[in-house]
């Protein structure tokens, strides 16, 4: 069981580093369309520089991201590398990123690993390899995570994951208008009249969904 490392991460330092520290850990260089790095078909694991994790809370990419991996079959996590300096300079409250953060551990269930700089990201994956080959890793819940007991199917999460992306509408919205409307398609044929029927939907957001769906391009 190597590693294998999508291309966009050849330029990091990374590969590097693991080389350096470890050369008897097999890397393979292909496409990912989930994640930076993949041990086996374990555990997916996303890189992100501070800086760049900052402009993906302000955009919702992190989010996105997130929520892919926690669709998959595998265990996922987010190593996020850089010093506090960087937060500092970007202007954006303390607050604002701790939210970010608890979002992504509890309410996503993706979990987040803190590493100083790529020496310290290669150490984490190393260390991540080899307890996969020493340990078994448990089984992945198919759990949403913020709603206790909750397990939906494959392809259940996925129309939860696509209603997820209007904004305004988390995991209980989510399920409320899937659970209401049984289906996505009947979703967008949806009167802003009948939405607002739906637990959780106001007017405002109700209004939202109605000009996505029906006005044009």
């Amino acid at each position: 069981m190597g590693l294998k490392v999508d291309f966009r991460e050849k330029r990091s330092g990374v590969l590097d580093e693991i080389a350096r520290l470890d050369n008897q850990l097999y890397c393979e260089l292909c496409h990912l369309d989930t994640g930076d790095y993949w041990i086996g078909d374990k555990i997916i694991i996303e890189r992100k520089t501070l800086t760049d994790f900052l402009e993906s809370i302000k955009t919702g990419r992190i989010f996105q991201q997130a929520y892919r991996i926690a669709q998959t079959e595998m265990n996922g996590l987010i190593i996020l590398e850089g010093d506090k300096s960087m937060v500092e300079s970007s202007g954006m409250s303390r607050k604002a990123v701790q939210g970010a953060l608890i979002h992504l551990n509890v309410f996503i269930g993706v979990p987040v690993l803190r590493s100083k700089d790529i020496h310290e990201t290669a150490s984490i994956l190393i260390g991540l390899h080899s307890q996969c080959q020493r340990l078994e890793l448990p089984r992945k819940m198919k759990v949403i995570s913020g709603i206790k007991g909750l397990r939906l199917c494959k392809k259940q999460r996925q129309k939860l994951f696509l209603i997820q992306n209007i904004p305004g509408i988390g995991i209980k919205k989510g399920l409320a208008l899937l659970r209401n409307f049984s289906t996505l398609e009947n979703i967008l044929k949806a009167s802003q009249e009948n939405l607002v029927k739906v637990d959780g939907i106001g007017n405002k957001l109700a209004d939202r969904i109605c000009t996505i769906f029906h006005e044009p391009f």
